[in-house]
């Protein structure tokens, strides 16, 4: 079967630095372009990784020989130019957040559904053993009924002109940092979320700085948020069940060459356990060319929708200052309905 041909949108740091390493290790996937309107920029990423440099976004997406594009543009770019990928017929890795609101969400992934094309958000954590190993044991009673998440990720501030402080460009502490929070809570638990209670607070910048949220999940499980720019470095999940609990070092941001740190205590006795350390980033770029490869898809349109209401909810609740249920939203209803099958 010959390789997937890619492209890449833009010449952000974490292209560089963690997805186009990852993308040139990955059997299956050949790298056939990168895209900069710095065309220095360009020119310097194809020396090190390979493939062509085009000095327009549109020379990729008009380009018939490529298959799929990799867009880590600014969150406020991705709704024209991951539409437009998708309208070219082409599948879609796109860095989190997909999308600054959930209309935005519900319109790329219904084009990607209408043309049979594969979307994905990067969550690259999800793929990590040590994440598996972690919902594996939850799902297994490895600390009985789980009864309550929290997660935790932020960093010290950022310069007052980097992208994730601006409102035009849909930053904010949410979009980043805590769409990793409100994504790991449901795939840890394997339960949906309910209703939300959140804050935001902007400390008189564009967008917000710091947010909490407190999710209600389904069978009751409570998931605690908190996500914030210009804070102390926090990166860490912490899950309790009726007879144990599991403490997760790094849960988002994992680097390659650290063994996973994870620990399991149950009865005051605790067990660090065994993972290897494994590149997220490979783990994800392996997961999007089988998805694409096998058809499958439609499985993960469906919780990148789910996870867009999911974040709509909580930004609604902060703007409102009020509990907003998942249910308020037509959606949910069918989406819900399509998520309990898939986990079925």
């Amino acid at each position: 079967m010959p390789h997937l041909s890619l492209g890449v949108l833009g010449a952000a740091k974490i292209a560089e630095k963690s997805t186009l390493p990852a993308i040139v290790a990955t059997p299956g996937i050949e790298l056939t372009a990168i895209a900069s309107r710095d065309a220095s920029r360009a020119s310097a990423l194809v020396e090190r990784f390979g493939g062509t440099a085009r000095e327009e976004y549109e020379q990729i997406i008009d380009d018939p020989s490529i298959d799929a594009v990799y867009v880590p543009l600014p969150i406020g770019l991705h709704r024209e130019w991951v539409g437009r990928a998708l309208r070219a017929g082409k599948h879609v890795l796109c860095e989190k957040s997909l999308a600054g609101s959930y209309d935005a969400v519900r319109e790329l992934v219904g084009l990607a559904r209408e043309r049979e094309l594969v979307l994905f958000e990067n969550f690259m954590c999800e793929t990590h053993p040590q994440s598996l190993v972690v919902r594996e044991t939850i799902a297994n009673g490895g600390i009985g009924d789980l009864a309550h998440l929290s997660l935790s990720f932020g960093f010290p501030a950022f310069p007052a002109d980097d992208q994730r402080n601006s409102r035009a460009l849909q930053g904010g502490a949410l979009n980043d940092a805590g769409a990793y929070c409100a994504d790991m809570a449901v795939f840890y638990s394997s339960r949906l979320p309910v209703s939300v209670v959140a804050t935001a607070q902007s400390r008189g910048a564009e967008v917000d700085q710091w947010g909490t949220a407190a999710l209600t999940l389904e069978s009751g499980v409570v998931a605690h948020l908190s996500y914030g720019f210009g804070l102390d470095y926090r990166n860490e999940a912490r899950l309790w069940g009726e007879t144990g609990r599991i403490e997760v070092d790094r849960a988002f941001s994992i680097p390659a060459d650290r063994r996973p740190s994870v620990t399991v205590t149950r009865n005051t006795a605790a067990t660090v356990l065994d993972i290897a350390a494994a590149d997220q980033f490979r783990t994800q770029i392996e997961r999007f060319v089988r998805t694409v490869r096998d058809g499958s898809g439609a499985v993960e349109l469906d919780r990148r929708q789910a996870h867009g209401l999911l974040m709509e909810c909580i930004r609604r609740s902060a703007w409102e200052d009020r509990s907003v249920r998942l249910s308020e939203h037509d959606d949910w209803d069918a989406l819900a309905t399509r998520m309990r099958a898939h986990h079925d």
